[in-house]
């Protein structure tokens, strides 16, 4: 429940973002249109951000087309990992085998870096 609620959180803080951030707004609106995953392993939790020309749309659930996704083990260490906002508890969570990337990895990290501009 927590993973699912930090996901909409997240949703919400993007899409403020797309219309008050300038850097953000300039980050993305390069973009034609990327789908980006978030999701536990399982599929039970997960959601889908979107980003299309400026403008940041999301889906619930884990199953979903994507182009770039991130994959956690469980929702209890996604929820932990994303909270810590700790690039270094990623790459733990990667080199443990409870974070992984799947399609494309450049888009996941671009997610990742559009994210750091906000927060």
């Amino acid at each position: 429940m927590r993973f699912t609620l930090l996901l909409f959180v997240l949703y919400k803080i993007l899409k403020w973002a797309s219309k008050h951030n300038p850097a953000f707004r300039n980050y993305i609106g390069s973009i034609h249109q990327v789908k980006i995953m978030i999701k536990t392993a399982d599929g039970k939790r997960g959601r889908l951000f979107i980003f299309d020309r400026g403008s940041v749309f999301t889906k619930s659930g884990a199953r979903h087309p994507y182009d770039g996704a991130i994959v956690w083990s469980d929702a209890a260490t996604g929820f932990r990992v994303m909270a810590s906002k700790s690039d270094e508890e990623q790459f733990k969570a990667a080199a443990a085998g409870k974070m992984k990337l799947d399609g494309m990895a450049f888009f996941a990290q671009w997610f990742n870096d559009g994210v750091k501009l906000v927060m």
